[in-house]
């Protein structure tokens, strides 16, 4: 995979530049490196490859058949895990004025993927007056609102203290080993209790779910990089690989084998 390298800030200044209330972009990139935040919403469809959007609050994982929800003016960084095409559609705040106000990521049905491939029809160079196409954007901005109300597991919440960052960055690294919450509340020397009462505080979630969540999501990136399912479950610290499967199935309603698939 080629080197990281920042969407051409160029390309940017000319799309926020179209006069028109919305408007489709598609890009191909080997990888990306790129922090922006901009005066427009995006609604981001990645039709191929995997990347991920870190905000200050979480991350997030983007594969196939994934929508994200980009709020004007919110700072996000994207990179890519595998190299991607992706279609993102640039909004008018006051085209939307009841957007929500945080990043999402949503399961897009299939009417909205197809929507999405349909509206690269409309591009930055559009007739701003274009009825047709405003009518189009906005019946697709309501049906990605609907499930937008739905939560998303593709994600990762950020701790805000040192010491829940230092517990979580220990889970992350140690993946492959046979983890307890015991071991992660002696880290910071406080109990079980008291470390269980912590997260919910600041990530809403126990130990134990933070520790699951991880699992799936690092197996996504370790499948979309070519790891047989056997070494995958190993690495995020499954023995048992149809005790792995299951759950991965569970977690992205797709086999082990079927996520990777889409990859190959």
């Amino acid at each position: 995979m080629a080197a990281p390298f920042p969407f051409p800030e160029d390309v940017i200044e000319s799309l926020l530049q179209s006069p028109a209330k919305a408007f489709s972009h598609d890009v191909v990139m080997d990888a990306l490196d790129v922090s922006m935040a901009i005066d427009r919403h995006l609604i981001v469809y990645g039709i191929e490859g995997l990347f991920q959007i870190d905000t200050d609050e979480a991350t997030w994982r983007l594969p196939p058949s994934r929508v994200a929800w980009i709020p004007a003016g919110h700072q996000v960084t994207a990179s890519t895990i595998r190299p991607v095409r992706a279609i993102s559609i640039f909004v008018e705040t006051k085209f939307a004025p009841f957007a929500p106000a945080e990043c999402q990521v949503f399961s897009a049905t299939l009417l909205i993927r197809e929507m999405i491939k349909h509206s690269l029809r409309w591009s930055g160079d559009r007739k701003p007056d274009n009825i047709n196409a405003d009518r189009f954007f906005l019946t697709l901005m309501d049906l990605c609102h609907e499930l937008m109300q739905i939560s998303d597991l593709f994600t990762l919440p950020k701790a805000r203290s040192p010491e829940i960052e230092k517990v979580l960055q220990y889970t992350a690294e140690n993946l492959s080993t046979d983890l307890s919450l015991e071991d992660a509340a002696n880290l910071i020397a406080v109990s079980p209790r008291t470390l269980t009462r912590h997260l919910q505080d600041e990530i809403h979630m126990t130990w134990g779910q933070y520790l699951k969540q991880l699992r799936m999501l690092k197996a996504m990136d370790y499948l979309a990089d070519g790891r047989t399912v056997t070494e995958t479950a190993l690495e995020v610290g499954y023995g048992n690989t149809s005790a792995f499967s299951t759950a991965f199935s569970s977690f992205t309603e797709l086999t082990p084998t079927q996520y990777k698939s889409q990859f190959e």
